[in-house]
């Protein structure tokens, strides 16, 4: 039998439970929330915003200062010609006395300066600090029109003094934009996860080791709950980027605890100096808004409803090109030759098909406006039909045709049938209805794959 021994202690009275409170309310009042944005601190020669955020954040904890959530990782307008390589700004949540907030800046800041391509003319990064627990309805309007449309460093810096955030600009400080889009990004309606491990400064550069077989054993785990690890036809590994920055791989998913289990099953074969995990907008379609085709404009990213008015055809450099049309005009959609079997799936379209198509538009003034897709959703497929010449009655070969509107007449019998008298036959299509995409190889990082879609 089990003995069990209680310690009662004494019930706080009124005047100490005020006071207990007092002391809670005391503290908390002393805290202040700091929001910290980053961003353009990379070039096409190497640094990336999300390792200048991962360094910065662990400086920080060194000093004991902790992340309210998990830091963010957003994708701006993929259209925008003067976009850095990723795109991508980082925000972060971070709370501390009053007293330590100038310690918090200085970190960062010093941070983006000994890290940031500084030497590179195109490299201009800005830091956003905003203190306060409310990101304001004009902030998130910011954000939203920076994913999906083009801001100025003059609006960012209207904002900034409106809402009471501090402004850092290096060189021409175009970073602000972003940096300030990044803290508005509250990321409520969808978002996924993104762990990133990150190389040794010493082999930065060199060709990046990694097990294959462990990104695929990764993959037969983990899919869909992670997702665009391989890209299925080509089996090339997509989790790690071709450029010399300091990521070593980067693996999306749904949830934290996705990321990370899959991350503990793939082999690196060179040292890793951190890991991090991202919120992020990635995966989406954040950057999407439907439009009709006469709203459409450069930069924009689309889904447009319509009807095929010209059929598919193929241009030089292996680009699939049609027309779509609706009731305010017509535009041109284009499946380029880095989306490789995508394109079989357009070649398949005819004159009439019902379309809603996703892609971006680039500001290209020599060329027609052009829908640069990324899925294709087949709403109802056209019916297709062929002429089938008749057969001789007498010895049941098929007859030729005399031209148009001249009848047809078989070689061997000499009989003649008139005009009329072939037959209609109903083609069964190779494509129904149905949404395609391009394959992760293709995809932008804004793009929602199908696979999100189908599990929910």
């Amino acid at each position: 039998m089990a003995i069990r021994f209680y310690v009662l202690y004494p019930l706080p009275s009124s005047k100490e439970k005020m006071s207990i409170l007092g002391e809670v309310v005391s503290y908390v009042e002393k805290m202040v929330l700091l929001h910290i944005g980053i961003d353009d601190t990379d070039s096409r020669q190497g640094m990336c915003t999300t390792y200048v955020g991962a360094v910065a954040i662990r400086r920080l904890e060194q000093m004991g200062f902790k992340l309210r959530g998990y830091p963010k990782l957003i994708r701006l307008n993929p259209n925008w010609k003067m976009k850095t390589r990723g795109n991508c700004a980082i925000a972060f949540t971070t709370s501390a006395k009053k007293e330590q907030i100038p310690i918090i800046k200085e970190i960062v800041l010093k941070t983006v300066a000994e890290l940031a391509e500084l030497h590179v003319e195109t490299t201009n990064p800005g830091v956003i600090f905003y203190q306060g627990s409310r990101i304001t309805e004009e902030m998130k309007a910011f954000s939203k029109k920076v994913v999906q449309d083009i801001a100025t460093i003059e609006e960012a810096e209207a904002l900034a003094k409106k809402v009471g955030a501090e402004v850092h600009k290096f060189k021409l400080g175009r970073g602000i934009v972003g940096a300030l889009a990044a803290i508005g990004n509250t990321l409520e309606n969808d978002w996924t996860f993104e762990l990133i491990a990150y190389r040794t400064p010493e082999n930065r550069g060199k060709p990046r080791r990694i097990d294959r077989s462990s990104v695929e054993e990764m993959n037969r785990k983990t899919y869909p709950s992670t997702f665009d690890n391989l890209d299925p036809a080509t089996g090339e590994i997509r989790i790690t980027p071709h450029t010399p920055c300091p990521i070593l791989y980067g693996i999306r998913g749904e949830t934290p605890q996705a990321v990370k289990k899959a991350s503990e099953t793939v082999k690196a074969l060179e040292p890793i100096e951190q890991t991090i995990i991202y919120k992020t907008n990635q995966g989406t379609d954040e950057h999407l808004r439907k439009v009709k085709i006469a709203e459409a404009k450069p930069n924009w990213s689309v889904i447009v409803e319509g009807t095929v008015s010209k059929a598919p055809h193929t241009i030089p450099g292996g680009h699939v090109i049609f027309r779509l049309k609706d009731e305010t005009g017509e535009i041109d959609c284009a499946a380029y030759e880095p989306t490789r079997q995508f394109r079989d799936i357009i070649r398949k379209l005819i004159a009439r098909d019902r379309l809603r198509v996703y892609g971006g538009i680039k500001e290209k003034p020599e060329l027609p406006l052009t829908i640069n897709l990324e899925k294709v959703e087949v709403l109802e497929a056209a019916p297709l039909f062929r002429k089938e010449n008749p057969r001789c009655q007498r010895c049941g070969k098929r007859m030729k045709s005399e031209g148009k509107n001249k009848g047809y007449s078989c070689k061997r019998c000499k009989t003649k049938l008139p005009a009329g008298s072939e037959k209609i036959i109903r083609v069964k299509r190779s494509i129904g209805a149905g949404k395609f995409e391009v394959p992760p190889r293709a995809r932008r990082h804004l793009a929602k794959p199908l696979i999100r879609e189908i599990v929910g």
